[in-house]
């Protein structure tokens, strides 16, 4: 806030208005009492994001420096960073200097990164045995084209070979669901990544049935591969299904996300684990809650106010292009609005596509699009209210003077 203040000059009532939707915004409140990595990663994405509004505004080599650490901790957080590198690499590129030069800043700026994913990688290869980034990724992947999935007709013939128990484990799975009032996977969450009854949960048990010594995480890890690729495969068979069952409900998501953990106080429950008790330091594992039927009042107005917030920030952008704005704002005014629009592009089309997305998932966008959207509004705002002021008339002369 300060940095936009400092390097964008807003003006006193916008830098009020953002201060109180911002550092008194209760949402950050719900957030950090979570045990959970989405409190540390926004701040980090926040650190990210403002070391950019730096190496844009006057570059060195100490910022650049500390933007290159930001990205390697941030990445290694939560990879919904996985865009970060390709929008830093960006605005590198824009930055003053010779090609030599700039190719040697994109290597610093990618040297935590690659390292991470190397030993990454390479740690799931010694210990796991399968050389990979994330496991994840393939589970992900599975649940992804698996809620597609339970919307088409099963497929039963012409199967690949190495697909066929996991297809037949999801069909007679698909079966079962179609016979319910009420299926478990209506909406797009974590029923295919998680629950024991779910086709993937289900092979994975079926696979080690005979196998004790393995531990769970190896287990875990090895049927990632074979996941992320069946779920290519039922993709591939379905393309327009998958637009229309997870891409559009999913971007329907983005638009308002669903409250999920944010919705109701400790999942239902008024207890919690050893693990919790030992972290906040509680006397014991019962906790309490001030409303009477356990939902968090303050959170469920957060989805609309987020889309809300979005489509500001998309009109507000397309208002300061027709009253002309980037004629009359700065070239560092210019390419700080060009950097939020590609920022919000970048993680639109990645929450999309990666996973079902939360509102403790968009945090970080719900900082940067309010701000500029408050910006944005506040342009249109000034420069309607100049256009419809009443132009002075000069009088006629006299002709007798």
């Amino acid at each position: 806030m300060f940095t936009i203040k400092y390097l964008l000059q807003p003006g006193k009532w916008l830098m009020r208005i953002i201060f109180a939707l911002l550092i008194l915004n209760p949402l950050w409140l719900y957030i950090a009492n979570f045990v959970s990595s989405d409190a540390l990663f926004t701040t980090f994405s926040l650190l990210w994001l403002t070391s950019l509004f730096w190496l844009l505004y006057q570059f060195n080599y100490k910022m650049l420096i500390l933007h290159a650490l930001v990205l390697g901790f941030v990445f290694s957080v939560r990879y919904n960073a996985l865009y970060y590198p390709f929008i830093s690499m960006l605005v590198i590129l824009v930055t003053q200097g010779g090609w030599k030069a700039k190719v040697l800043r994109i290597a610093i700026v990618l040297l935590p990164v690659t390292w991470f994913i190397l030993y990454t990688t390479m740690t799931f290869k010694e210990r796991m045995g399968v050389a990979t980034f994330s496991p994840f990724g393939g589970w992900q992947m599975g649940s992804n084209a698996l809620f597609m999935y339970a919307h088409v007709p099963p497929q039963r013939d012409n199967v690949p070979k190495q697909f066929v128990t996991l297809h037949n484990i999801t069909v007679k799975h698909m079966d079962s669901l179609n016979k319910l009032q009420q299926r478990p996977d209506g909406e797009l969450g974590i029923y295919y990544l998680w629950d024991e009854k779910a086709p993937l949960k289900l092979y994975l048990e079926q696979k080690y049935r005979k196998d004790s010594t393995t531990p769970y995480l190896k287990r875990w890890a090895s049927v990632s591969p074979l996941y992320g690729q069946y779920g290519a495969w039922l993709i591939k068979q379905h393309p327009a299904a998958y637009l229309k069952y997870y891409i559009w409900p999913n971007f329907i998501n983005y638009y308002s996300p669903p409250t999920e953990f944010l919705g109701i106080y400790n999942m239902g429950s008024d207890t919690v684990d050893q693990g919790a008790v030992d972290w906040f330091g509680y006397k014991s594992n019962k906790v309490h809650h001030f409303s009477k039927n356990k939902i968090i009042i303050l959170t469920s107005v957060f989805p609309l106010l987020l889309a809300m917030i979005n489509v500001i920030f998309f009109f507000g952008f397309i208002g300061f292009i027709v009253l002309g704005g980037f004629s009359k704002v700065s070239p560092y005014y210019r390419k700080v609005l060009w950097l939020m629009v590609l920022i919000w592009l970048g993680n639109l089309a990645f929450s999309v596509l990666a996973s079902p997305i939360v509102l403790r998932y968009q945090a970080f966008p719900f900082i940067f699009t309010l701000t500029f959207a408050v910006l944005l509004i506040g342009f249109v705002i000034q420069e309607s209210r100049q256009e419809s002021k009443p132009i002075a008339e000069n009088p006629l002369p006299d002709p007798a003077v």
